[in-house]
This record gives C-alpha cells, sequence and structure tokens, in this order.
C-alpha cells in the first residue's frame, strides 16, 4: 500500500510539473504572440537608396527600420537585445525580413536592385539560409537580390561557427556588406576572416573629409585596401557636395546619405536614378573624357550568359563563338558573376560521353558551377584603378567592365597592357623633353580640378626664374639647360612627395600644386626649395662673376647692364572653399600680379588667399636677405 501511495504521489507531480511547464510554455507563446503583434503594428522599414558615385544611378536600397521608439527602445540595438533576453529572436527577425521584402518588392523592377539587410548579431549561430531563400521564392526575388549586413560593432571574429554560416549563404549566392566599418573594434581582422562582397565606411570617417587631411587619408587607405582584395566599397552619411567629390577623388564606388536621398517611407518618393550626382561631377569632376575615349576603345563586346542558362547553352555558345575563350556570366539583373573559361570544359568534352553526361540534368551540375570570379570594375574610373583591380584579381583573364552596375564589356589581358600603355604614351608626349615633368595638359588638368573643389582648400605655386634671359645669352643655352634641370631636381626633391603636383610649364616657368594641406607648411617647403636654388645655381656662373656678385651683360636694347645673379620667384595663391576665380583670363590677371610683385621683394614671394585677398610679400629667410644685395635692389626689374 505504501509503494503504491507513493508511486501515485510521484505522478501527480509530475503531471502537476508538466502542467505548470505547459502553462509556462503557453504563456511564453503569448507573451512572444503579444509582444511580435505590437512589433508589428509599430514597425515598418524604410529604404534608402545606394548609388553610383559616378552617375546616381541606384545600385539598391537599405532596409533602415522604423519605429522602434513608439515600442519603447532607444535604439535597434536595444530592440534586438531584449527580444534576445526574451527569446523572441529568431521570431522577430524572420518577421522583420518578411516585412522589408514585401515593402522592397514594391519598388518598380525591385529584381533588378539590391536590399541591404543588417543581421541581428545575437542570431548568428543560428542563421541558416533556406528560410530567406524560401521568403524570396515567395516574393519572385533571387539570393542575388539580397545583401546581408554584418555590423562591425559586434565582435564576429571570436566564434568559428560564423564562418561556417557565411559559406553556407555564400554557396547559394547570398552577398555579404560589412557596416559600419572603421567604427568598432577587429575590422581588420572581420575583413580578413570573412571577406566581404561591400565594405561601408562608418559616417564618422565620411563626415568632413573634404576640408579633414587626416580623414580623407584613412579612407583613401580604406578604399585602397578593399580594392586590393577586390571589394566595392561604400561611403555611407554623404551629406553634402564637397563630400560626395572626395568620396569619388579617394576612389568610393557607392554612396549613401542625405545628399542623395532620406530614408524614405513612400516607394513612390524614390527615384531610379539621382541626376544631382552627375550634375555636381558635371560642375566639378576632373577632365577625364580622354581615359573613357580609351578605355571604350579597348572594350570587347562579348554577348554573356545568363546564370540560369542550361550547360547546353553554354557548350554552343563556345562553339559559336570561335574568338573567345572565355564567357561572361551575369545574374538575373544584369550584374556580372564572373568567367566561364572554356579550358575548364576540356577534360569533360574531350572525354567519352563527357558532353553528354554533364548535359544529363541528373548530374546535377549546372553553369554556376563552371564560373571563376573575376574583378569587375566601373566604365568611370580611371585606367590607373584598372589596373589596381587587375592586379588584385588572382590569375584574372581580365576586367568585367561596368556601366551602372550592369554588364559593359571586357578588356581582355593584352587590351588592357594597350590601355596603359597608351596612357602612359599620352602622359610621355604632354611631358618636357628636358625636365621630363608633366607639361601643360596636365597642368591644366590639376588646375581645372583644383578650381572644381569647391569644398577643400588648395595651393597653387607659380614659379620663374629672375635674370635667366641675360644668363642664358650670356653663357649659352647648354648652360640654360643646366639651370632648368638642376631646378626640377630641386622641386622632386622639395615637392614631389605628400601629395604635390609638380609640372614643367616651358623655358623658366615651372608650377605647383598640392591640397588639404596648411599654409604655413608650404610656405615651409617652397622657401626651403627657392633658397636652396638661389645657393645651388650660383656654381654655374664663372668665378669672377660669382665674386663680383651680378653678371656684365648688354639688355635687349645693347646697352650695358649689371644683372643680378639669378633666383627663382614664387607666387602662392591660396584657394579656399567657396572661392570663385571666374573664367581663366581672370586666374592669368591675378598670377600677373602676383609674379610682378614677388619679383620686386627681397624674398621672392608673393601670396594672395583668394580672388578678392591683397597681394602680400612675404619676408626673407636670412639667406635671401644676404643675398639681396645693394646693387641688386638698385637695379630695376629683371628681365626673365
Amino acid at each position: 500500500m505504501s509503494l503504491d501511495r507513493t508511486t501515485t504521489s510521484e505522478q501527480t507531480r509530475t503531471a502537476t510539473l508538466t502542467q505548470a511547464a505547459a502553462s509556462r510554455h503557453r504563456a511564453t507563446a503569448l507573451d512572444q504572440d503579444a509582444f511580435l503583434a505590437r512589433a508589428f503594428d509599430a514597425l515598418s522599414y524604410a529604404l534608402q537608396p545606394i548609388v553610383n558615385v559616378h552617375t546616381g544611378s541606384v545600385y539598391g536600397f537599405e532596409a533602415l527600420l522604423r519605429g522602434v521608439g513608439e515600442l519603447g527602445f532607444q535604439d535597434i540595438f536595444s530592440l534586438f537585445g531584449y527580444a534576445w533576453e526574451q527569446g523572441h529572436s529568431s521570431a522577430l527577425d524572420m518577421r522583420l525580413r518578411e516585412l522589408a521584402l514585401a515593402h522592397f518588392t514594391c519598388v518598380p523592377e525591385a529584381a533588378r536592385y539590391k536590399l541591404f539587410f543588417n543581421l541581428d548579431p545575437h542570431l548568428i549561430e543560428q542563421e541558416r539560409p533556406e528560410p530567406t531563400l524560401e521568403l524570396l521564392t515567395r516574393h519572385g526575388l533571387g539570393a542575388d537580390s539580397i545583401c546581408l549586413e554584418l555590423s562591425e560593432r559586434s565582435d564576429l571574429t571570436a566564434n568559428p561557427i560564423v564562418a561556417q554560416t557565411i559559406s553556407a549563404y555564400r554557396g547559394h549566392r547570398f552577398h555579404f556588406a560589412i557596416d559600419d566599418f572603421g567604427s568598432g573594434y577587429a575590422g581588420l581582422r572581420l575583413l580578413y576572416e570573412h571577406p566581404p562582397d561591400l565594405l561601408k565606411i562608418d559616417r564618422f570617417f565620411v563626415g568632413g573629409m573634404a576640408e579633414d587631411h587626416r580623414k580623407r587619408h584613412f579612407v583613401a587607405n580604406m578604399v585602397q585596401l578593399a580594392h586590393v582584395i577586390g571589394i566595392q566599397v561604400v561611403a555611407e552619411g554623404v551629406e553634402t557636395e564637397a563630400e560626395l567629390l572626395a568620396c569619388r577623388e579617394v576612389g568610393c564606388d557607392l554612396v549613401q546619405g542625405y545628399l542623395i536621398e532620406r530614408p524614405q517611407l513612400r516607394i513612390e518618393s524614390l527615384q531610379t536614378c539621382y541626376a544631382q550626382v552627375a550634375e555636381i561631377h558635371s560642375r566639378n569632376r576632373r577632365e577625364t573624357t580622354g581615359d573613357r575615349v580609351l578605355i571604350e576603345r579597348c572594350l570587347e563586346r562579348i554577348p554573356p550568359l545568363r546564370v540560369s542558362d542550361s550547360i547546353s547553352r553554354l557548350f554552343d555558345a563556345f562553339r559559336l563563338d570561335k574568338t573567345h575563350n572565355i564567357l561572361p556570366v551575369l545574374d538575373a539583373a544584369d550584374r556580372p558573376i564572373g568567367l566561364v573559361h572554356e579550358s575548364d570544359l576540356k577534360d569533360l568534352i574531350y572525354s567519352n560521353y563527357g558532353r553528354d553526361l554533364i548535359v544529363n540534368r541528373s548530374y546535377g551540375r549546372s553553369l554556376q558551377d563552371f564560373v571563376r570570379p573575376c574583378p569587375a570594375i566601373d566604365i568611370h574610373d580611371s585606367p590607373n584603378r584598372f589596373l589596381e583591380a587587375f592586379s588584385a584579381g588572382d590569375n584574372a583573364a581580365g576586367l568585367l567592365v561596368t556601366l551602372d552596375g550592369r554588364y559593359h564589356g571586357f578588356i581582355s589581358t593584352t587590351a588592357l597592357l594597350q590601355l596603359i600603355d597608351e596612357k602612359n604614351l599620352a602622359a610621355a608626349r604632354d611631358q618636357n623633353p628636358l625636365t621630363k615633368l608633366p607639361g601643360n595638359n596636365s597642368i591644366h588638368e590639376y588646375l581645372s580640378h583644383a578650381l572644381s573643389q569647391h569644398g577643400s582648400t588648395s595651393h597653387l605655386v607659380y614659379l620663374d626664374f629672375d635674370s635667366f634671359k641675360s644668363f642664358n645669352d650670356h653663357y649659352g643655352f647648354r648652360r640654360g639647360d643646366r639651370v632648368i634641370q638642376m631646378f626640377s631636381e630641386l622641386m622632386r626633391q622639395y615637392l614631389s612627395s605628400g601629395g604635390w603636383f609638380i609640372g614643367h610649364i616651358g623655358g623658366d616657368d615651372f608650377f605647383a600644386g598640392i591640397g588639404d594641406r596648411d599654409l604655413d607648411s608650404v610656405i615651409d617647403q617652397v622657401q626651403g626649395m627657392l633658397s636652396k636654388f638661389r645657393s645651388d645655381v650660383q656654381s654655374l656662373y664663372d668665378p669672377e662673376d660669382r665674386e663680383r656678385g651680378h653678371l656684365n651683360a648688354r639688355d635687349r636694347f645693347g646697352q650695358e647692364r649689371q644683372n643680378p645673379l639669378m633666383r627663382c620667384s614664387g607666387a602662392i595663391l591660396e584657394i579656399r572653399p567657396g572661392d570663385d576665380y571666374g573664367s581663366g583670363d581672370d586666374l592669368g590677371r591675378i598670377i600677373a600680379a602676383m609674379k610682378c610683385q614677388a619679383k620686386r621683394s627681397p624674398s621672392g614671394l608673393a601670396l594672395q588667399q583668394g580672388p578678392k585677398g591683397p597681394i602680400r610679400t612675404l619676408p626673407p629667410t636670412p639667406r635671401d636677405e644676404n643675398a639681396w644685395s645693394p646693387a641688386a635692389q638698385a637695379t630695376s626689374r629683371p628681365a626673365s
């Protein structure tokens, strides 16, 4: 009897515990349903366009969650944290994906764009691609229509499961982006261990980049690092024209921010191309039409395949095209995926029954299985960027060229080498044959670019020799050429690094320019170079002329004159944000007036800040004061 009572008691307790657990489960389910119902009512997604930095054509849209505050949370990270603690994360995440995709598919021709969706970092270990693939299929989209963003604010490098998750998604052709790059920790390690398709540079670095030399330097290096490993770069938070121009200048591929468009809840407010981007560049960009012509000339228009095409279609394409041993492969939105190499099919083609086997659907091979990655680059990029992209590829056959993110053509290795050769030849033709410095075309290009950068400061330096004509007439052109070569070497020594551009206008006229540099540093470098030249050039005079401190020579009217020993005068023009110099003639008149004052000053340097600022002559260095002799002061302005 005792045993029976004990057994009954245990059964009763077990039943009670089971009922309690069931009640708790029902309560939890009710809590989750209630939470999700409130979340679904309060939350919505706004879409913000991500566009091509050159043209403003839309590449994709980022889904940005709205309504978090109405649920009582400070931000999205607080919402995700609460959902994780309560065990609601997985259910909430799937609801959010459904919500974002439903909104995205309302965009006309949504399949031609990418949806950027932020992953909940709490769930990265549990991520599986199948549920998202089912959602995409339900909405008529493929995996290449979505880009999953991994935030650098979470340490994903410490978890080995992350690599497995990313690999599983990549197997279905999902794309990944690292968000907020530069704002968190372990960013470089995340970039190394899980190389994304896109890198999004945090707003902190983009904001004010046009005026902040250090930020610009940081971003330029981030972009270069990303491009070296074949990753496209998105600049986040672009709000001003100056920031857009700076992003293009350092090589960003895509931009996102209020200058383009604010996040929009209403689909009808979105555009497929934001014309203001091209308009800003048309007013401000560096002349690149010559580069574009060269690149277009090298393009091959190889008919592409779609990744959905059959293997039979692949064989037919190679059979019909006898001139190419590669074929570009595109996704459903005409974005390049990579290349199929004919050599990869030879083992199958030439083996017994190989072709029949691979064409058979039961064999399980698809066109995607034969695609090799190939670097893709925008048609608007420079030839140097083309070479950089090619170098980043692993045994690349060439480059896939895009226009607004879509396939535009192919440049083979041979054509790329021809492109670089033509570019180098054009630069060589523009070089001064005596000094090998860039000539007037390059100087004009640099000058046009500097004048168009309304959001940043630049310094232009015009240089020419005093008393050169009398020296050249007296000693002959060979010794005159030695003077010109001496000065060009000094320019390389003092100004060829740190962002300086140096050029040779012709004769004894030279040019230098630099952006994003403080004025004192510019003056110090130029003064140091001019003082060195004034000292070194005396070695080219005969001893008696050098000892006398002047050269006795006849002027253009045949009269004997005492000509001071040679020096170089300089006019430094500071172009500040917002300065407008009108036409080239206006700028020429300003430079002429500055050079006139520079030649009459002991230092040989004149400065003007802004188009309406006063022209100031700078004080001489101690070496300049010693060289400015009473005899030199007594002479009239030296002929040059």
